[in-house]
């Protein structure tokens, strides 16, 4: 499995946001795509940005034949953001910031605020289920403004639509109504438009049955079929079609499993199952970074706070408010095919065969696709 410690935020995600802000005359807060900022000065009237959620490099050539209609329009190949998860990636397409500074770099965070672990995008907290009786952290704490509210707000001349799962209200129910409401936004008028839309395949199919199982096969293979039929009827319109990340196959491990480490945290590990932070009992520091490395040392790379911080994994920019305190003590990176999970009264054993958040390339490759009708 090849690691990408290494990789280059000024040709990923934000790159994407930024060309699309720079399209609509907005200062980009980061390094655009020279590839895209090019395609997009074709002058089309319709600028949609479709995200398929888990559709990275890998499993996109190892499920679609070279000649689908998405292998084929592979512009290029860029970078996730990190971590390559949906929460911290979805978030940076859409307000075009790193995690480091939008403050979304998980999708469970403690919040000292709020004296729990809590999923970011449901407002519940992790560990109990229970849904907070307060607005949670993505009303207040780590709000931000979009791209999409910045690019009308500056160009009274531009629609928006949002065009989502059945997850929020009137959402679609197939991928066949994304696509079908997708053509309708773009024949809505002869404005200029951007369109963003977002499809929770092949993630979640991904996550049950692996990496190259038939099921995930068959999801591609409907999306692709589906953006054909769309092909034919587009007109006046860039499609970028894009990813938040890519999975691999895992093995999981549950820290219940192994005492010594588990009695030493203050409280069960959050962020991610291959990207984890840990909160560490007074005067345990020590004990915990060597028990740690001796059990899982060729599993994951272990850091102190302020190492991973150095290590500019999260991105540039002003660091957010949140994140001091959505980091433990300590920061795991899992560098094999092993995510590291907790047993909890109400989530039991949660079973993946196949995750993400690592560092891998297989997660951290999406591809750049684009076509112009």
């Amino acid at each position: 499995m090849k690691n990408v410690f290494d990789f280059d935020y000024n040709k990923s995600i934000v790159s994407v946001s930024g060309s699309i802000l720079k399209h609509f005359h907005i200062k980009p807060f980061h390094q655009t795509l020279p590839l895209l900022d090019k395609a997009l000065e074709c002058g089309k009237i319709n600028v949609v940005l479709l995200i398929l959620d888990g559709l990275g490099c890998s499993l996109l050539k190892k499920n679609l034949p070279e000649d689908s209609f998405l292998r084929q329009n592979i512009k290029d190949e860029i970078f996730s953001v990190f971590p390559p998860t949906t929460a911290a990636a979805t978030i940076a397409y859409h307000s075009g910031l790193t995690p480091l500074e939008s403050g979304w770099i998980g999708w469970m965070c403690y919040y000292p605020q709020y004296g729990q672990i809590i999923e970011n995008f449901n407002n519940v907290a992790y560990y109990t289920g229970k849904t907070l009786d307060t607005p949670g952290p993505s009303k207040t704490l780590i709000k931000f403004k979009s791209i999409y509210e910045m690019i009308v707000q500056k160009n009274k001349d531009v629609d928006y639509f949002k065009i989502f799962p059945d997850f929020e209200a009137d959402g679609c129910h197939t991928f066949a109504q994304m696509c079908r409401r997708i053509l309708k936004a773009t024949k809505s008028s002869g404005k200029k438009k951007i369109i963003s839309a977002y499809w929770t395949e092949p993630d979640h199919t991904t996550h049950l049955n692996g990496v190259s199982s038939q099921k995930v096969k068959d999801v591609l293979k409907n999306i692709d079929d589906e953006l054909k039929n769309l092909s034919k009827n587009l007109k006046d319109t860039i499609l970028i079609i894009s990813a938040d990340h890519g999975l691999v196959d895992v093995e999981q491990i549950y820290l219940n499993d192994y005492p010594k480490l588990d009695q030493m945290l203050k409280m069960p590990p959050c962020l991610e199952a291959r990207f984890v932070t840990f909160y560490v009992k007074d005067g345990k520091i020590a004990d915990f970074k060597k028990e740690f490395e001796k059990t899982f040392g060729n599993d994951f790379k272990l850091y102190t706070k302020d190492e991973f911080l150095k290590s500019g994994l999260l991105g540039s920019g002003k660091k957010h408010k949140c994140i001091d305190t959505s980091l433990g003590d300590f920061v795991a990176i899992s560098t094999t095919n092993k995510s590291l999970r907790y047993r909890f009264k109400l989530t039991g054993e949660h079973f993946n065969a196949a995750d993400h958040a690592g560092i891998s390339e297989d997660e951290m490759k999406i591809p750049l696709i684009i076509k112009m009708f």
